[in-house]
């Protein structure tokens, strides 16, 4: 679901605990989190990984609290629940400090490595070693296998559940001695903080939803309309700007051209030797280049290039677009705990995906059914857990909960976070133009109103008037 590159922490490790008895107090201790000013204070809880037994092997959650700025501090912090799945909340501290610095004036920000990510045991697995990985397929069986293999010598890959997750997070949050937490959830984080409040909603004092993924949604069946109709809003966003039409008069009609080019083979490009060798020519498929251009549009900031890098490729240079797939997938393989990520893919998505509608529905888009074939073929080798018997069911609150969508969001625009909002009661759905994503082009606005919010543990009359005001970054032209 949110896609970005990320450096993991390299924090020296905390000294391992028993699992901690039932009301055991989290013991924290001053630490430093790159990004981050100033101090936290971090500690390691360990859950079992087999819940239900309550014995056998423990996995270490990596908790990182900021404190409050100005104490005493409220008494519900703000937890917060980050993408992929498969990205590490501490990743995000620097972000999240500077994003929610109102917040922090007045509540500690709790952020949790879930298992399988960060500091948390990450289920990380390098899936592009290799020039030819780079431009290959986006679940490489070969990598997928040699992932499943080595991971499972030492856990249990079906226990990786949203659910399970957030069974986990709950003891977390009664460890640290919280009775009540206001929730921010990022993408992934955001179907994880539904399923949350679904579970243990009595523990929850309001949630924050930006960009909306929400249990309902099926993996990545959507993903070939949606980018679809990023792609037409960017276009037109290109249009109607004078310098941007002039220097790009047809992008639509050169990224067609392309993308027919990548279907015969005609697309190739040097790539560079990760092992340090010469550089290799190598073919570019229409699905290598469409789901690259699915992951410009996730930002803002990226999204304003693509109209130069699919005029550049059209014209014959295919470096920009190298540089654009490689710095992808890098930083894929090194912000997701990839068996994390298949783990709660394919035990949660993998059993609704409907491959043959796919090859209907999304003929004639960009992406066409590329990821869905990807995703399903992956799901075929891995181990898959359990959910509960109407997982996918809509999530019914009363908690206060403000969902934040973008109309250029080309995986979970405005129209998922709608589907939510119909189910919660108390639900405040803001819709940004311009917005994708990512939060850099709304990030001074957003933080202002999402501050409000959790402030007032309402959205009665919070001001969202700046959401009006967003503008795309301007087009990169050279």
């Amino acid at each position: 679901m949110r896609i970005r590159p990320l450096l993991l922490l390299g924090l020296l490790a905390l000294p391992a605990a028993a699992p901690a008895r039932q009301g055991q107090r989290l013991a924290l201790e001053p630490c430093s989190l790159p990004g981050l000013e100033g101090e936290a204070r971090c500690g390691v809880h360990r859950v079992f990984e087999d819940r239900r037994a309550g014995s056998g092997r423990t996995i270490p959650l990596f908790v990182a609290v900021l404190p409050a700025r100005e104490p005493p501090a409220a008494p519900d912090p703000l937890f917060v629940l980050a993408g992929g799945p498969g990205q590490a909340a501490t990743g995000l501290a620097g972000f999240i400090g500077a994003a929610f610095e109102a917040v922090r004036r007045s509540r500690d920000i709790v952020l949790v490595d879930l298992a399988g990510t960060g500091r948390s045991a990450a289920l990380q697995c390098a899936l592009y070693p290799t020039a030819r990985h780079l431009v290959g397929d986006f679940y490489p069986l070969d990598r997928v296998r040699a992932c499943r293999d080595s991971l499972a010598k030492r856990t249990d890959l079906r226990r990786y559940t949203t659910p399970v997750l957030m069974d986990d997070l709950d003891e977390v949050r009664a460890a640290l001695g919280y009775r009540l937490i206001n929730i921010y959830g990022t993408s992934y984080g955001t179907r994880a903080a539904l399923v949350y409040l679904r579970s243990h909603g009595e523990h929850v004092r309001s949630v924050v939803l930006k960009a909306v993924a929400p249990p309902s949604m099926r993996g990545t069946m959507h993903y070939a309309r949606d980018t679809e109709r990023s792609l037409r809003t960017l276009f037109a966003a290109c249009a109607a700007d004078p310098t941007c039409a002039a220097a790009f008069p047809d992008p639509a009609g050169e990224l067609r051209e392309v993308l027919a080019r990548a279907d015969r083979g005609a697309l190739r490009g040097l790539l560079p030797d990760p092992g340090g060798g010469p550089p290799v020519e190598l073919p570019l498929s229409r699905g290598v280049v469409a789901s690259t251009l699915l992951g410009l549009l996730q930002n803002s900031n990226s999204a304003v290039r693509l109209p130069l890098l699919v005029h550049s490729t059209f014209g014959g240079d295919t470096g920009p677009l190298i540089g654009a797939i490689v710095a992808y997938r890098r930083g894929l393989d090194a912000g997701i705990g990839f068996g994390m990520h298949l783990s709660v893919m394919c035990s949660e998505d993998g059993p609704r995906m409907d491959p043959a509608a796919a090859a209907r529905t999304d003929r004639g888009t960009a992406l066409g059914d590329y990821r869905v074939a990807q995703f399903v073929a992956a799901c075929r080798i891995w181990p898959r857990g359990r959910v509960p018997a109407g997982y996918a069911d809509p999530v019914r609150s009363d908690v206060p909960v403000l969902l934040v969508s973008g109309t250029l969001d080309p995986n979970t625009n405005e129209l998922w976070g709608a589907e939510a909002a119909r189910y919660l009661s108390r639900a405040t759905h803001v819709v940004i133009p311009n917005l994708s994503h990512g939060f850099s082009s709304v990030a001074q606005c957003g933080s202002a109103f999402m501050a409000a919010f959790i402030a007032a543990g309402s959205a009665e009359g919070l001001d969202v008037s700046c959401k009006d005001q967003v503008r795309l970054p301007p087009f990169v032209l050279k």
